[in-house]
């Protein structure tokens, strides 16, 4: 029989006790789960493993209820996992241990739930058949080793493809949009993308906390969100049958837990990576060179060191004999947050091919345009990858014409621009197809802004001399096609024109200040 005692006697497990009035009591399972009352999915003998997700705001009257629920189930222990929801093991949590005689431990966050599951599997077994897992019954028992098996490879697609075959159903992963970003695996369920997007829609204002199920005649649609803080990037979507046995709902919620440690896991790595990825495009688009270079490097190695991958060249060796292209987009801010976190999957997912080579961008402008860098060659495949072009159809794209490294400021003034005049969203404007250049392609874009905010100080504050100011200068002082285009007689205009002149404070009629004027109003607008 395998004993609470014999755990905390593997200092190689990493568990830590926190209270234990009855270490004797007998482990069958582990059992890794965020549900609020997981009792009634429980059979006896559990080694519970949580990060307390759904406790984050709990008060000592939750506390107690949920650890007499474990205790009334039969519970050998409970084990928070430390550093995601909680710091420490919360005090209400011993206090309501304490009265109830359940035996706490403390999982730091360096323990990963599979390597528990697995050590524990492996001392059950050890133990004989008389170690309690036969109690469990063989379809769990095969359900723990499967998932556990697969979470050690620690990547969600082991664990989505294990899932699916507890379920005998489809499982995938699916964006914010409801596209799909991992999987699917197992028999298909064909027609339900639809239902996932419009589920997904409806449970996203409560965040982590969300869940959705609908019925598909025979066959049931259940999504959840991946992820314990913050907002959830993705979603799990399973398609089965209306009823499940036991062992099939333990494999979710494990199965679930997995997943969302991962994600958590996942969001640290993405967020250095974005720093300095973003870093990186801000020194070489101010033409610092030597310095983006470096940061690159920093980011590719950042990447190798977490997936390991085939030997690559590095940026700082090779810059500066390859041609880039600079991508502009401006849409929405949560279409630039998922284009941004899609990049970064597509780095990671492609450390080893051709597209992730030269891969960098950063965000900017209030976080409602994203410029990337990437090299020549690869720019037209990286708008046609399948995770970059649901963001980027939502999105006006402008793209630059090919230039070497040190050009690199040059060429996201070209892709401003022609983002910037584009029409059509979701449409790539190339800057060799956009036209003779400008020369407002040739300033920088926040002076020239605070350029136009001080020479129309008079009348940016007066809607109808705005107007006519712009009519003014596209019509090139006509009088009568001023007049049409107002609808008024053009009797009127000179008075309403010498009102623009006062507000203005310069002679209209001056070609430097006419033309001042219209780059003023043109940035003014941006």
């Amino acid at each position: 029989m395998l004993m609470v005692s014999d755990l905390m006697d593997r200092a190689d497990l990493g568990v830590r006790a926190v209270l234990l009035p009855v270490p004797s009591a007998a482990v069958t399972w582990v059992v890794a789960t965020e549900l609020l009352q997981p009792a009634s999915y429980l059979e006896g003998g559990e080694l519970v493993l949580t990060t307390g997700l759904v406790m984050a705001d709990a008060e000592a009257d939750t506390w107690r209820e949920y650890v007499v629920s474990l205790v009334e189930a039969g519970v050998a222990a409970l084990g928070l996992g430390t550093g995601i929801v909680f710091d420490a093991v919360p005090e209400d949590l011993r206090e309501a241990c304490r009265i109830g005689r359940l035996n706490l431990l403390e999982v730091p966050l360096e323990v990963s739930f599979a390597s528990i599951s697995r050590e524990v599997g492996a001392m059950l077994q050890a133990t004989g058949p008389d170690g309690g897992a036969e109690g469990a019954g063989d379809e769990e028992t095969l359900v723990l080793q499967q998932l556990t098996r697969a979470a050690a490879k620690d990547n969600q697609s082991a664990i989505m493809r294990a899932l699916a075959s507890i379920l005998r159903g489809e499982v995938s992963l699916r964006d914010a949009t409801g596209r799909t970003v991992v999987g699917p695996f197992g028999p298909a369920a064909p027609g339900v993308d639809d239902e996932v997007a419009e589920c997904i829609d409806r449970i996203r204002p409560a965040g982590m906390r969300g869940a959705g199920a609908l019925g598909l005649g025979e066959m049931r649609l259940v999504v959840r969100p991946v992820g314990i803080t913050g907002e959830p990037e993705s979603y799990l979507a399973t398609v089965h049958r209306e009823t499940l046995t036991r062992a099939q709902t333990l494999g979710v919620d494990l199965a679930w837990s997995f997943l969302n440690l991962i994600a958590e896991s996942s969001k640290a790595f993405t967020g250095w990576l974005l720093q300095l990825v973003g870093a990186a495009a801000e020194h070489l688009l101010a033409g610092e060179v030597v310095q983006g270079l470096a940061l690159a490097d920093q980011a590719q190695d950042l990447v190798r060191k977490r997936l390991p991958s085939p030997a690559r060249r590095l940026m700082s060796g090779t810059g500066g004999g390859h041609q880039w292209r600079v991508i502009c987009l401006e849409g929405g801010g949560a279409a630039v947050a998922g284009l941004s976190s899609a990049l970064a999957r597509l780095l990671v997912e492609r450390r080893g091919s051709p597209a992730g080579e030269g891969l960098l961008w950063r965000t900017d402008r209030d976080g409602t345009r994203l410029t990337i860098l990437g090299e020549a060659e690869h720019v037209p495949a990286l708008l046609e990858d399948d995770r970059v072009a649901p963001w980027a159809g939502r999105m006006r794209i402008g793209v630059s014409g090919s230039a070497g490294i040190a050009d690199l400021p040059r060429a996201a003034q070209q892709a401003l621009s022609v983002c910037t005049g584009a029409r059509q969203v979701g449409q790539a404007v190339r800057w060799e197809d956009s036209g003779p250049p400008s020369v407002t392609d040739l300033l920088d874009q926040d002076k020239a802004r605070a350029f136009a905010r001080a020479r129309l100080r008079g009348v940016a504050e007066q809607p109808e001399l705005l107007e006519l100011l712009e009519i003014y200068l596209s019509e090139a002082g006509a009088v009568q096609r001023i007049a049409e285009r107002l609808g008024v007689h053009r009797n009127s205009v000179a008075a309403r024109l010498v009102r623009l002149r006062r507000a203005l404070g310069v002679d209209i009629e001056d070609a430097e200040q006419r033309a001042n004027l219209w780059i003023a109003s043109y940035f003014l607008k941006k």
